[in-house]
């Protein structure tokens, strides 16, 4: 069984506060690697719970801006790992090969209140939505994996975004490592006791595969982006781009993943990478 796992940083415990990769202070570069260990240590735990549930071929993406957080000396051996920046697709990998897909480190929404860290893709968003399902970036992850028919079944990360999850996806596990209490506070569990936790919920994911439908959307798709400054242009809209007004637009598309690629045009459709096994070869 394979297991299709996003990470990001703003939802491990520990963590409450933005990364500035700009700084390049000692101060900031200790921080930092604290960072890449503190996700490691959750991602191990989230890959020793689903080896133990019987998911024998798991990929892990380090899918943070910087694209390389999580500290590949200590991280888990029975995982493979996709990193780094100009990527084919934000998750390569994730398709119709894969039984169930989830996230660790994960944060809400933009504009959710008191979630630490919310935001959705940048701090310019205020909100998505398609076909009118508001989502954020672990949302979206549910509705490509949903494309391909895979179930969302896990989530490790503050608990406004188990609830956001909970409601998109019924049945879905969630662990919640921290309690957002503003944008730049959180209540946080110890990494000690995260792990455990998230260990034992991605255990327990493997019994939502079968309860858990997958997160689809009917056809034409429509995406409306709101902006929270004034961004688009009445009357240049861009290609495939109906504006409404300078802080919304909307684009149409046949599906999620034909709106997608108008969204981000240097894409590829249904993107399918060689699988590479490790392994002797010659």
């Amino acid at each position: 069984m394979r297991f299709y796992v996003m990470t990001d940083i703003e939802g491990v415990a520990g963590v409450c506060g933005w990364e500035d990769r700009k700084d390049e202070s000692i101060y900031n570069s200790m921080r930092r690697q604290r960072i890449g260990r503190l996700l490691t240590g959750e991602v191990n735990a989230a890959v020793d719970g689903l080896s133990a549930a019987g998911f024998d071929d798991i990929i892990v993406n380090d899918g943070h801006g910087a694209g390389s957080t999580i500290n590949y000396e200590q991280a888990d051996p029975r995982a493979v790992y996709f990193h780094g920046l100009d990527r084919p697709f934000w998750l390569p990998f994730l398709d119709e090969t894969c039984t169930a897909t989830g996230a660790v480190g994960a944060h809400a929404r933009a504009s959710t209140p008191d979630a630490n860290l919310s935001h959705t893709m940048s701090g310019a968003i205020r909100r998505w939505t398609f076909n009118g399902i508001e989502v954020g970036e672990t949302g979206l992850q549910a509705l490509i994996a949903g494309y391909y028919g895979v179930p969302f079944v896990f989530a490790a990360g503050d608990v406004h975004l188990c609830r956001e999850m909970e409601a998109l996806c019924p049945g879905c596990v969630t662990v919640a490592v921290k309690q957002g209490t503003s944008l730049l506070s959180a209540l946080t569990l110890a990494p000690e006791r995260a792990r455990q936790l998230i260990r034992e919920g991605a255990e327990r994911a493997a019994e939502a595969v079968d309860r858990v439908e997958p997160l689809t959307l009917e056809s034409p798709v429509l995406f409306r982006d709101e902006r929270k400054e004034p961004t688009w242009d009445e009357e240049d809209p861009g290609e495939a781009t109906r504006v409404i007004n300078a802080h919304v637009r909307e684009i149409e598309g046949e599906d999620l993943m034909d709106v997608l690629l108008k969204v981000y045009p240097k894409y590829e459709r249904d993107l399918k990478p060689e699988q590479w096994r490790p392994g002797v070869r010659g």
